[in-house]
C-alpha cells in the first residue's frame, strides 16, 4: 500500500498508549491480526545430483531400460556422461518417444553434477519434445506418470536456465534483453534466446527484476493456490514511484504480481521466419499474466501455465507498515485524509504526475480505493469495505480464495476500500459516497458500461453499514436527528470556516441519495442495530485515544454555536466511530426504515461464538463484539451463521464459502 513516515504514525503519549490497551481489551475482535513473511530461499532446485545407480534411487525404471535397449547400462554406471552422449547420437539418429525421455531425464541429473546450464537447456528441450514433438502424436499418453515428469524437467530446466542470468535472485527479463547461452566447459555457443512480454495488463518499463516465486515461503495465509502446467512462476513488482494511468490508478503502490515465463523452442521454420522478421533466436522466453492468460498454445495444443497465485500477494504484504495500517486507522483518521506527499513530507516532483483526459492519476489521500491487479475492462467490481479497527487486509484470505476460481477471476474485478475508522461512520458513509462517483466517472464517464451497473459491496463490522447506506436515499430522516430546524437555519451563523464550507459537508452526511450502480451488497457480523461494546468507558476511551480530522474538528467547533437549535443526541455531536455504534442512537432504525425502499439485493452472514449450556444462560448469543440479535437483518435474500468470533469472519472458511456462493450464482 502506500508508503508512511512511521515516525509521525507514533508520536503518541503514555496516556494515549494506555487508551490503546485498555480499547484492545474491551473491543478485542474489532482489528485484524493478520501478517505475510517471508523467509529467504525456503526452496531450490539445487539439489545433491542422485547417484546414477540402478538400486531405485536414481533413474528410472524407463530410462533404466532404455539404456538396457541400447546396451549402455555398464556405460551408465562407469561414466554417466558417455552414456548421455550415446544416448543423444541415437535420438538425433533415429528419435523414439522412451528415448527422448531418457535424454530429458539424464540431461536433468547431469545438469547437477556439471555444466547445469547447459544440461539444463539439454533437459528442458528434450522435455519439450516428449511432450509435444508432432512425430509422437499417435504414441504420447497424457496419462503416462511420465508425461507429468517430463513437464517439471522443462519446468526445471526452463528455471535454472533463467537463474544462470539471475543476480542476487533476481533476473532482469526485459524485452530488450537477448540471453546468449554457451556449452560452458567448451566456449561453444549453444543458443539465443529472445524475452517477449505477452501481456499488456503491465508496462515492462515498470517492473523491477523479476523473482522466483519457489524462492519464498509463505505465512499469514492458510491456504496457497496454484495451477499447475507449464513454465515458471516469478513474482513482478512494479518500481516505486511508478506513474498511474487510468489502468493502475487504484493499484497499491510497489504492488506485486503474478507472471509465469515459459520457454518456446523454436522449429526450423519458424526459426528462420523469425530470423528474417522480428528477431535472431533459437528459442523464446515468454512472460504471461497467468491471471489473463490462464493458458497458452504449444504447436497446436493448448497448455495449462504453472502459476502461483498466492506467493506474490504475500509478498506484497510483507511490508510491515501495513500491519500498522489498521490502527493508524482508528487512531490517526486524520492521516488518511491528508495528502500522500504531506503524510511523507516531500513534494511532488516536477513533470512527476500523469493526465489522462483531463484527469489526474496522482492519489490524492491514502484513503480510498485499492486493488491488487491492473485494471481489466468487462469485469463486475466487487468491493470490500473493513470494519473498525481494520483494513484491507482483513480481506486477504478471502481475496485469496476467491481469485483462485477461474470463474470468479473471469467474471470479476476485486477492489478495497481503506478509510479511516476513527471517524463516525456516517462520516466515512459520505466519503465513500464520493469515491465510488469518481471510481465510476473514471472508467466509465459516459455511463455506458454495464458492470458499473452491478457493483457489489462486501461489508464486514462497520463496513456492512457504510456499505449499506450506499444503496438507500436519506431523504429528511438522516437530518432530522440532526436538528429540528432545516440546515439552512444552521447556515445562518455558521458559514466558511477557512476554506471548508461547514453546511455543504454536513449535508454530504445527512442528504444523500442512493447509487444505483450497487446491485448486491453482502454483509459480515454488521451491528445493523449498534454494538453493546459502545459504552460510556470505550467511548470516553475513544474520545482520548482518537485525533479527529481537521475538517471534522472545524465542523464540531463551528457548530458549538448552534448547540440550542441542535438535538440533545443529535449526529453531529458524535465525534468517533466508537461513540457512532451505541446501540441507543436512533440512526439504525433510521437506516432500517430508508431500506425498505432500496433497490439492491442484501446477503448476510451473522457471527456467533459457541457457548456452552452456562454460559447460554448468562450471555446472550453474539460473535464477542456484535451481538447476534443486533446483527440480524429483515427481509434479506438469504442469511446463514457462521460460529466464529467477529474479527475472524472474513477469514472464516464458511463465510468464503457463502461469499463465493452467492457470487457465483450471479446471473447478467
Amino acid at each position: 500500500m502506500t508508503n508512511t513516515g512511521s515516525k509521525t504514525f507514533w508520536r503518541f503519549s503514555i496516556k494515549r498508549l494506555t487508551a490503546v490497551l485498555s480499547v484492545c481489551l474491551l473491543l478485542t475482535g474489532c482489528s485484524t491480526a493478520f501478517q505475510a513473511r517471508f523467509k529467504n530461499p525456503a526452496y531450490s532446485f539445487n539439489q545433491p545430483a542422485p547417484e546414477i545407480t540402478f538400486n531405485g534411487t536414481g533413474i528410472s525404471k524407463r530410462t533404466q531400460q532404455t539404456l538396457r535397449t541400447y546396451d549402455l547400462e555398464k556405460t551408465a554406471k562407469k561414466k554417466p556422461p558417455a552414456a548421455l552422449e550415446e544416448l543423444l547420437k541415437e535420438t538425433n539418429r533415429e528419435p523414439t518417444l522412451d528415448l527422448v525421455f531418457a535424454v530429458a531425464e539424464l540431461a536433468n541429473i547431469q545438469a547437477k553434477r556439471n555444466e547445469p546450464a547447459y544440461w539444463y537447456y539439454q533437459s528442458a528441450k528434450y522435455a519439450f519434445g516428449y511432450l509435444f514433438d508432432p512425430r509422437f502424436n499417435n504414441r504420447r499418453n497424457r496419462y503416462d506418470p511420465h508425461f507429468r515428469k517430463a513437464c517439471l524437467f522443462y519446468n526445471e530446466g526452463t528455471e535454472q536456465i533463467l537463474r544462470h542470468f539471475s543476480e542476487k535472485n533476481t533476473v532482469n527479463l526485459s524485452p530488450e534483453r537477448t540471453l546468449y547461452l554457451t556449452e560452458e566447459l567448451k566456449g561453444h555457443p549453444l543458443c539465443n534466446i529472445k524475452i517477449v512480454h505477452r501481456s499488456v495488463q503491465w508496462n515492462s518499463a515498470d517492473l523491477e527484476p523479476f523473482r522466483f516465486a519457489s524462492d519464498y515461503e509463505i505465512k499469514g495465509l492458510e491456504n496457497q493456490y496454484r495451477q499447475y502446467g507449464l513454465g515458471v512462476p516469478l513474482l513482478a513488482q512494479q518500481k516505486p514511484g511508478t506513474k498511474k494511468n487510468i489502468t493502475t490508478k487504484y493499484t497499491a503502490q510497489n504492488i506485486c504480481f503474478p507472471v509465469t515465463a515459459i520457454l518456446r523452442f523454436l522449429p526450423v521454420a519458424e526459426k528462420q521466419e523469425t530470423r528474417s522478421s522480428a528477431y535472431d533466436a533459437d528459442a523464446v522466453i515468454e512472460l504471461y499474466d497467468p491471471l489473463t492468460v490462464p493458458d497458452v498454445q504449444f504447436l497446436r495444443h493448448n497448455v495449462p501455465l504453472e502459476s502461483d497465485l498466492t506467493t506474490p500477494l504475500a509478498f506484497s504484504l510483507s511490508d510491515p507498515r501495513i500491519a500498522a495500517a489498521s490502527t493508524i486507522g482508528l487512531v490517526r483518521p486524520d492521516l488518511l485524509l491528508k495528502p500522500v506527499s504531506e503524510v511523507l513530507g516531500k513534494k511532488p516532483k516536477k513533470n512527476e504526475l500523469l493526465s489522462v483526459n483531463g484527469t489526474d492519476f496522482d492519489r490524492k489521500t491514502i484513503k480510498g480505493l485499492y486493488m491488487m491487479q491492473p485494471h481489466e475492462p468487462d469485469k463486475i467490481p466487487v468491493i470490500f469495505v473493513h470494519g473498525l479497527w481494520s483494513s484491507p487486509v482483513a480481506w486477504m484470505e478471502m481475496f485469496n480464495a476467491l481469485r483462485s476460481e477461474p470463474e470468479l477471476r473471469n467474471r470479476y474485478e476485486f477492489y478495497f476500500y481503506f478509510y479511516p475508522t476513527g471517524q463516525p461512520f456516517w462520516v466515512s458513509a459520505a466519503q465513500f459516497r464520493d469515491d465510488l462517483e469518481e471510481f465510476r466517472q473514471t472508467f466509465d464517464p459516459r455511463r455506458q458500461d454495464p458492470v458499473f451497473d452491478n457493483i457489489v459491496l462486501v461489508g464486514h463490522s462497520m463496513g456492512g453499514l457504510i456499505s449499506m447506506m450506499q444503496t438507500i436515499d436519506s431523504g429528511n430522516e438522516f437530518w432530522n436527528l440532526v436538528s429540528d430546524l432545516p440546515p439552512q437555519k444552521l447556515n445562518a451563523s455558521s458559514k466558511e470556516s477557512g476554506t471548508l464550507d461547514i453546511m455543504t459537508e454536513v449535508k454530504k452526511w445527512f442528504f444523500f441519495k442512493r447509487n444505483p450502480s450497487i446491485r448486491q451488497v453482502i454483509t459480515l457480523a454488521t451491528p445493523y442495530h449498534g454494538s453493546k461494546a459502545s459504552n460510556d468507558l470505550t467511548q470516553w476511551l475513544g474520545r482520548k485515544l482518537i485525533t479527529l480530522p481537521e475538517n471534522l474538528q472545524n465542523i464540531t467547533a463551528a457548530l458549538t454555536n448552534e448547540e440550542k437549535l441542535l438535538k440533545e443526541r443529535s449526529l453531529v455531536k458524535i465525534k468517533t466511530s466508537v461513540s457512532s455504534l451505541d446501540p441507543e442512537l436512533p440512526v439504525f432504525d433510521v437506516i432500517q426504515k430508508q431500506r425498505q425502499t432500496s433497490t439492491a439485493v442484501y446477503y448476510n452472514i451473522i457471527g456467533e461464538i459457541e457457548q456452552n449450556t452456562v454460559m447460554k444462560k448468562i450471555l446472550p448469543p453474539s460473535d464477542g463484539v456484535v451481538r447476534t440479535e443486533s446483527a440480524k437483518l429483515e427481509r434479506c435474500a438469504d442469511e446463514i451463521t457462521v460460529q466464529c468470533e467477529h474479527s475472524s469472519m472474513p477469514a472464516h472458511p464458511k463465510t468464503i464459502l457463502e461469499v463465493r456462493r452467492i457470487l457465483m450464482k450471479r446471473d447478467f
